[in-house]
């Protein structure tokens, strides 16, 4: 009974593949909505009190490493009991240090961009980390890596979009409203608006250059051993869990992290979600790829991002300019295109160039060919003069 159910459905998920796209796209929007609204409420929230007064009677969760550490944590659980329910068969023999690398910059990526919502809105964080292409092209070109005059300008105009939504943010508020927004009366009540905007934005500049390196890495390690998804995730989450692990042990957070939690005891119920539904929303990217290729899903991370953007200042009441707004249409515009035509160009070149080396091979295989048949006729050429001469010799 239970086998036909799962038999009937897994024929119903293979032969209907628009509704398979629409379940999967789903999926990806839901789960990564859900990570937004998680990671904007724990790392700007406020526990016991309200943020609207600049939560004077409450206090903020600061523990960004963390953070990091219990979604890791999610994600490894999450991937193991997928391994449990079904095995990998593939065996993996990707060497130890590529995911140990990778896992660092993973790491230092996301506990920057959490750090950096403490001085910067989820909408900002948004749009600057949307703008990954450049560091991605920035350390290719460091490699001697070619790119096509569209993938140039479909990145400029992403930086455009960027620079753009940066520069019209809404007036710096004065330092009164910055202690309010910037949290308790800890030590960034003291600080200048200016000091935040450097803060900030230097935070999220840090974590798109480890964003590049992490492509940079992971492009080399699928050439080389093309790990599979789930063996791509657990390794990355068991190396990120042993590093961020050290990182709050020799920096003492855990002594400040246990009796926070102690106080809050929701911030447990926000991590967790937080860690699963990220966990997922991987889980349906991968999916996407290996069903409907990487443009869809560049797409459908687009489509993501912009609902992320408008959910975060529709529900966090997050100020936005209408300058903003053009600027973000110019970030989302420049990755529909890039996505949709940056690569086109270069798998074109590249079909031609197999099919020019092709021709090479196969004209070098015909004259190799003539070579050989060219033999025999030089060898009977050269026995028939020497049964002519030796009749010759004979006659005399």
């Amino acid at each position: 009974m239970i086998s036909n159910i799962f038999g009937t459905i897994k024929s119903f998920w293979t032969s209907n593949g628009k509704i398979k796209f629409l379940f999967v796209a789903l999926g990806i929007l839901v789960s990564f909505l859900y990570v937004g609204v998680f990671q904007e409420k724990i790392m700007r929230g406020c526990y016991g009190g309200d943020a609207k007064d600049g939560c004077k009677d409450g206090e903020k969760f600061r523990f960004a490493t963390s953070l990091v550490f219990i979604k890791s944590f999610c994600g490894l659980v999450f991937i193991q009991v997928l391994n449990w329910i079904r095995p990998e068969k593939k065996k993996d023999e990707t060497h130890f240090l590529y995911y140990a690398s990778t896992a660092v910059a993973n790491s230092l990526s996301m506990v920057s961009s959490n750090m950096a919502l403490r001085w910067c809105t989820y909408p900002m964080q948004v749009i600057f980390k949307s703008a990954k292409p450049l560091s991605v092209m920035l350390l290719g070109l460091m490699f001697c890596k070619r790119y096509t005059i569209q993938r140039y300008l479909f990145v400029l105009i992403i930086v455009t979009g960027v620079i753009v939504f940066k520069f019209f943010e809404p007036d710096s508020p004065k330092v009164g409203e910055v202690q309010k927004r910037s949290g308790d009366n800890g030590s960034d009540g003291d600080m200048s608006a200016t000091m935040i905007q450097i803060l900030g934005t230097g935070l999220l500049v840090f974590s798109l250059t480890m964003d590049g390196v992490l492509g940079a890495i992971q492009d080399r390690m699928r050439q080389l051993h093309r790990p599979t998804f789930r063996q791509l995730m657990f390794n990355m989450c068991l190396w990120c869990c042993g590093f961020l692990l050290a990182a709050i042990l020799v920096t003492l957070e855990f002594l400040h992290v246990i009796p926070f939690i102690g106080r809050h005891p929701e911030v447990i119920w926000h991590l967790v979600t937080l860690g699963l539904a990220d966990a997922v929303g991987n889980m349906f990217i991968f999916t996407m790829i290996s069903c409907f290729g990487a443009l869809a899903c560049s797409v459908t991370g687009t489509v993501r991002k912009f609902f992320s953007v408008i959910f975060s200042i529709i529900f966090f009441g997050n100020p936005s300019t209408l300058l903003q707004w053009v600027g973000a249409a110019l970030v989302f515009s420049g990755l529909l295109a890039d996505a949709a035509f940056g690569k086109k160009k270069r798998k074109v070149v590249k079909e031609e160039e197999i099919e020019n080396a092709d021709i090479e091979k196969a004209d070098t295989k015909i004259e190799n060919n003539e070579k050989i048949n060219a033999y025999p006729k030089i060898e009977e050429t050269d026995i028939r003069q020497q049964q002519q001469q030796e009749q010759e010799n004979g006659k005399l």
